[in-house]
């Protein structure tokens, strides 16, 4: 009796074939990782400034809204804008403090500030008041505090509702944001 040879393996060609099809699999499963990899990216970045954007206006708007007096001159109908707003704080029972947000290099800054006479440094005035003898001095009080960052424009105009324009700018990525504020004790 003549035993029949079986043949258990696989050919040359059958294994490139196989081969091919693997590379072909990994590739566009990578391929896809990669693309949802910079898509998460991308939008992880609008996300960080856009929410970067959100703190700087909403912790403006909460004290401007409570602002006593706005002490910056700022345009009605935004004509010309400013990038620095100065108001009384409402916040504060003591008279005549002062915060002042704005913009330096990429960066929005706080500070808190109070006005006096050279003649008597411990007692405080309003920012306009006026002296035939001697010039309004400031001191700075608090701060200066970073509120937020990847600023590149910072404009506020109007008088009895305050405008705020913010752009923000990351890695080639920008967002614009803007607000209006109605002051309670303007």
């Amino acid at each position: 009796m003549k035993k029949k040879r079986q043949n258990f393996g696989f050919t040359l060609i059958e294994m490139l074939i196989v081969i091919v099809i693997f590379i072909l699999v990994i590739l566009a499963v990578y391929s896809a990782y990669v693309l949802s990899q910079r898509g998460y990216l991308r939008g992880e970045e609008v996300a960080e400034i856009t929410q970067n954007g959100r703190v700087i206006l909403e912790r403006m708007s909460r004290e401007i809204r409570q602002a006593k007096e706005i002490v910056t001159e700022l345009s009605d109908d935004g004509s010309e804008t400013s990038s620095i707003i100065e108001f009384e704080d409402g916040h504060i029972t003591t008279m005549y403090y002062y915060i002042c947000y704005y913009q330096e290099g990429s960066e929005v800054k706080r500070k808190v500030k109070r006005y006096y006479f050279l003649s008597d440094p411990s007692t405080f005035f309003p920012w306009d008041a006026t002296s035939p003898t001697e010039t309004l001095t400031t001191i700075t009080t608090e701060g200066p505090v970073i509120i937020g960052e990847y600023v590149t424009n910072l404009e506020f105009w109007g008088s009895r509702i305050i405008n705020i324009s913010l752009t923000l700018e990351k890695k080639n990525k920008s967002t614009e944001l803007e607000t209006k504020i109605f002051g309670r004790n303007l």
